[in-house]
């Protein structure tokens, strides 16, 4: 590979990085930032919003971007993880070997519900958790209950305050 093309690749990543390509977009832009972001993909959601805010975007579209891209992100994951533990049982190595399937649902067994209401403030770990829960086959209803809940405030927290600031 030359210089060149890694260097073109590079500057590829650090516009994705610095959301240029989404700004474009806009609204459109913020929802699919939002999406990818809550499918264990680090993309901040908060430089785009604070750009679209800055630019006289209306406060509530860019809270219902955030919310539904986020919102359907953190159901892909759920899914995610529902479809991915028949995937990982054909895998194991060790029918009977428990201990490491425990660990893995560590924040889970230790939070509970709780643990899915605040997914949505931590990043990456927060995708895990989400798509932990899948895996676990945690009644649906009461996790999207949980899982909105929790999206629901950090936007409103997110978009009201950089909107205070903006």
């Amino acid at each position: 590979m030359s210089y060149e093309l890694f260097m073109e690749y590079y500057q590829q990543v650090q516009e994705i990085l610095a959301n240029n390509i989404f700004q474009e977009y806009g609204i459109i832009g913020l929802f699919i930032n939002s999406l990818l972001s809550a499918t264990a993909l680090p993309l901040p959601t908060e430089i785009l919003t604070s750009a679209l805010l800055m630019g006289g975007e209306n406060i509530f579209l860019v809270a219902t971007a955030l919310m539904i891209g986020s919102t359907i992100g953190g159901v892909f994951n759920y899914i995610i993880g529902f479809g991915g533990n028949r995937i990982f049982n054909k895998f194991k190595k060790h029918e009977n070997d428990k201990s490491k399937h425990k660990k893995s649902h560590k924040i889970l067994d230790k939070f509970g519900w709780s643990a899915i209401f605040f997914a949505s403030w931590i990043p990456v770990i927060g995708d895990l958790i989400l798509i932990s829960a899948g895996v676990r086959k945690m009644k649906f209803s009461k996790f999207s209950i949980f899982m909105i809940s929790g999206k629901l405030i950090k936007t409103i927290i997110v978009v009201t305050g950089l909107g205070t600031i903006f």
